[in-house]
């Protein structure tokens, strides 16, 4: 009883302060200074960056030559990572158009960040017509990793700009708009060019319930035709280029860790589980909810498509040190599940899953495993605050 009154107030408190004409960019405003406060981004790493003696970000380095000269870039046998930038063309293009402006990019960064979230509430609320519904998933979504990482990363790996070029096109009923968007997108990183196919499965969803045809040819048909297309003409003409510029100019490139599950391997198996779990903290309880309400309704084929989507993302993962990025990619899944259960639960129900799924995502510290056996903490302004009063009266509290 007692959490029920509580459960009660806390909706009906967060109704009261979604009034007025802009609630919705209130809503992603506050979501994003919580995530903020709770989850410092590391910009001493940046400072450090631009000292003389300080610790360089190769990445921003690397992004540099490639602005430069791109299919020449300097010293690209320096370090491992560069022989993986080779084909992300996007950072360096803003490189040169802002001058090497490393800040500057950071921060339109930052900005596509907050409409990413917005995008999301705007779209929730337009298939829910429900505030609290819209309120819980973006108090939660701007608390994992999908959405903290884009303001924490300054090391120049920009999945900020492929998540949210992603779900542009997501999002999109026009076929050019999703063919620049899914460019964009394969050219900032090769995990956005997987994603591709969790876009189909968002069409394949979306047309199977706007039809009402969930037969397994119906389902077929979905995923060659309509917005489906424009991914598979898009990832013909990006593997058509990539082969061309490695094949013309960087004949002698190769991939020094493709075909190794790095996180198998004993300095990072122990932290598979933890990482898995923590690119999406109670967002999994979505998920579980969303392939529940498939299983209970007989969706056994739409379910069988989508599990097959998420063996892929994790499989994929797997393969790289960083599975968070890896594995936040997947953030379609989220919508996919929310999509279904707008389809096939009351408004109530849903409200329950969101509350908790935003309790957890909320309270949650925001921490990156990155694949290994460790814990890299992202602390929160209080935390922050103390340790550089620690630093300033040299107290070594934190050392």
């Amino acid at each position: 009883m007692l959490f029920e009154n509580f459960y009660q107030a806390f909706l009906f408190w967060i109704e009261s302060k979604l009034s007025g004409k802009h609630w919705l960019w209130k809503l992603t405003l506050f979501s994003v200074c919580l995530s903020l406060f709770l989850a410092v981004p590391p910009y001493s790493l940046l400072a450090a960056h631009f000292k003389e003696t300080g610790v360089k970000l190769d990445a921003w380095i690397f992004i540099h030559n490639q602005a430069e000269d791109l299919f020449h870039p300097k010293d690209i046998t320096y370090d491992v990572r560069r022989e993986n930038m080779v084909m992300r063309w996007t950072l360096p293009l803003l490189s040169f158009l802002t001058h090497n402006n490393i800040l500057l990019i950071i921060l339109l960064q930052g900005v596509l960040g907050v409409l990413f979230l917005y995008k999301i509430a705007s779209y929730t609320f337009t298939v829910s017509q429900d505030k609290l519904i819209t309120s819980l998933l973006i108090l939660s979504l701007a608390n994992i990793f999908v959405t903290v990482w884009t303001f924490a990363d300054v090391h120049g790996y920009g999945d900020g700009f492929a998540y949210f070029f992603l779900l542009t096109a997501l999002l999109s009923r026009k076929p050019v708009l999703i063919f620049l968007c899914l460019q964009a997108a394969f050219f900032t990183d090769e995990r956005a060019v997987v994603a591709g196919g969790y876009l189909l499965l968002w069409w394949i969803v979306t047309e199977a319930y706007a039809k009402n045809d969930f037969s397994f040819s119906a389902l077929l048909k979905n995923t060659f035709t309509g917005e489906s297309a424009v991914v598979w003409v898009a990832w013909a003409i990006y593997f058509g280029i990539r082969h061309y510029v490695l094949a013309t100019y960087f004949p002698g490139h190769s991939y020094s860790t493709i075909g190794t599950p790095v996180l198998f391997a004993d300095a990072h198996r122990n932290g598979l589980g933890s990482s898995i779990w923590g690119a999406f903290e109670g967002t999994w309880l979505l998920l579980i909810a969303g392939a529940l309400g498939l299983y209970l309704t007989g969706r056994y084929i739409l379910m069988a498509a989508l599990s097959f989507g998420f063996i892929i993302l994790v499989a994929t993962g797997i393969y790289v040190h960083d599975i968070d990025r890896a594995l936040s990619y997947g953030f379609p899944f989220l919508l996919i599940a929310l999509f279904v259960l707008l389809k096939i639960a009351s408004r109530s129900s849903i409200r329950k899953v969101l509350f908790f799924t935003m309790v957890i995502c909320v309270t949650h510290p925001q921490v990156f495993y990155m694949g290994y056996n460790k814990i890299l903490w992202l602390e929160p302004l209080p935390v922050k605050a103390a340790m550089l009063l620690d630093r300033y009266m040299g107290w070594n509290l934190f050392n």
